[in-house]
């Protein structure tokens, strides 16, 4: 093809105008942003051959890691007592002689190591021997169950108002000016969370013709985002924890529910045929008890969120840390049918020894009658939504543990179905019965003193 010098000249000025465009129209620096229990913060994410990468001391110093030491090509460093290796230029690390795969080269740049994103979540899940949740796709990154989740109460009247409750403190930068806590709209308040830990199950709500047309959740680029769209002027009052409310009244404790989806990595639990396994399938039950519990007004946490192993110990001492509600064990067998349901069992011996300080063998005591209750009351759900029910009694790791109401819920595969371990409809029903006990054990005791 042949260039006249016009037309050389306008692919010259088409260039330039290009250059403009990507320098001038750029959106903003993307980021990776990690959320524990003692601190939030950011890291650059790069662009390298189209894929993600992140400095790694970038990410691992916040969280206790010791200074590097390199050798040749060769990358140390201790997390947690643990040691990672890498180096340069291979898609394989080590952590305490273990390979983990990477999901790309490491590479070496201006004295610094960084590594692929993809490789955030199975070194993490290794070195910080806790439950991480990574949400890949907005780059938000939960250590330890550091969630905080927020529920809207819509309050009609001469003038209207939308109060979001937050089960944590948070500071929220916004689009409109806010005058003592509230926001008079008539068009869209965005509420941007860049280092709070704020997570919703929720999308988009619609709302109707009211004061209040829609309110949506959305996460990208390291933060998160809750958008409300008024069709009238409506307050907007954000609400918090021991903060009082447009009434002057001061909210109770968190009433939550821990739900552990049994085993995960490389302990894979009870195998069904195939691909079917223990640890995805109580996964899954975990997320739907999870997404019940919330539609009934009930906070839920999972203790983990991916395919992590976590010993029956330290399933506990989270459980404990985080002064749960209740505490739910999920998991799948193959023995038997329908449902059975697990209560703590402790002998008379160990029961006397309750008091202010408790073995680790019996921190159940002063909780145990609850935990019947509640594993009497899920049995009766169950039964009426015509499932097969067989409720025990047993001194089972980690129920004996937890100082909580706690209970251990086993499904069982149809006979000679083992496929029906994954069935929607059937795990719908068992969450659902799961949700409706707690209802009933929350309203006999109230928020967790």
């Amino acid at each position: 093809m042949r260039w006249s010098k016009a037309g050389a000249g306008l692919a010259v000025l088409a260039v330039v105008a290009l250059c403009c465009a990507l320098v001038f129209g750029a959106g903003p620096a993307q980021q990776l942003t990690v959320y524990t229990a003692q601190t939030s913060y950011s890291l650059p994410v790069l662009d390298r051959g189209g894929k993600p990468y992140i400095f790694v001391t970038d990410l691992l110093s916040p969280l206790g890691a010791s200074q590097p030491i390199t050798k040749g090509k060769d990358w140390r460093i201790s997390v947690n007592k643990t040691d990672l290796r890498l180096t340069e230029g291979k898609d394989k690390g080590t952590i305490d002689k273990q390979a983990v795969d990477l999901g790309g080269k490491v590479l070496w740049e201006n004295g610094r190591l960084v590594m692929p994103m993809d490789a955030v979540l199975p070194l993490l899940g290794r070195l910080l021997n806790t439950t991480i949740d990574f949400h890949q796709s907005a780059r938000r990154l939960f250590v330890g169950n550091t969630f905080t989740r927020f529920t809207t109460e819509y309050k009609n009247g001469d003038q209207p108002s939308l109060v979001l409750n937050f089960s944590q403190p948070v500071k929220p930068s916004r689009n409109h000016e806010e005058k003592h806590g509230v926001l008079t709209h008539t068009d869209i308040t965005t509420l941007t969370f860049s280092k709070d830990p704020v997570v919703s199950q929720l999308k988009t709500q619609q709302y109707g013709d009211g004061a209040i047309q829609s309110l949506s959740f959305s996460e990208e680029n390291g933060t998160a985002l809750v958008s409300v769209t008024g069709n009238k002027p409506l307050q907007l009052i954000q609400s918090e924890p021991g903060v009082p409310s447009a009434e002057g009244q001061i909210r109770t404790p968190e009433f939550f529910v821990m739900i552990d989806p049994s085993h995960g990595g490389g302990d894979k639990g009870a195998a069904f045929g195939g691909k079917l396994v223990e640890k995805d399938i109580t996964l899954r039950l975990a997320r739907e008890v999870r997404k019940e519990l919330e539609e009934r007004g009930i906070s839920a946490r999972l203790l983990r969120e991916s395919d992590i192993d976590l010993s029956l110990d330290r399933r506990a001492e989270i459980t404990n840390e985080q002064r749960a509600s209740v505490y739910v064990a999920l998991h799948a067998g193959r023995p038997g049918k329908g449902v059975r349901v697990y209560a703590p069992a402790l002998t008379d011996t160990q029961q006397a020894l309750a008091g202010r300080f408790l073995p680790w063998e019996n921190a159940q005591s002063g909780a145990l009658s609850r935990s019947q209750n509640l594993a009497r009351v899920v049995s009766e759900e169950l039964r009426e939504k015509g499932l097969t029910v067989a409720n025990l009694g047993m001194p089972l790791r980690p129920l004996n543990n937890i100082v909580a109401p706690a209970i251990a819920v086993e499904l069982a595969p149809q006979e000679g179905d083992q496929q029906s371990l994954e069935s929607q409809k059937r795990q719908n029903i068992v969450a659902t019965a799961i949700a409706l006990g707690i209802v009933q054990l929350r309203s006999q005791i109230g928020a967790r003193q």
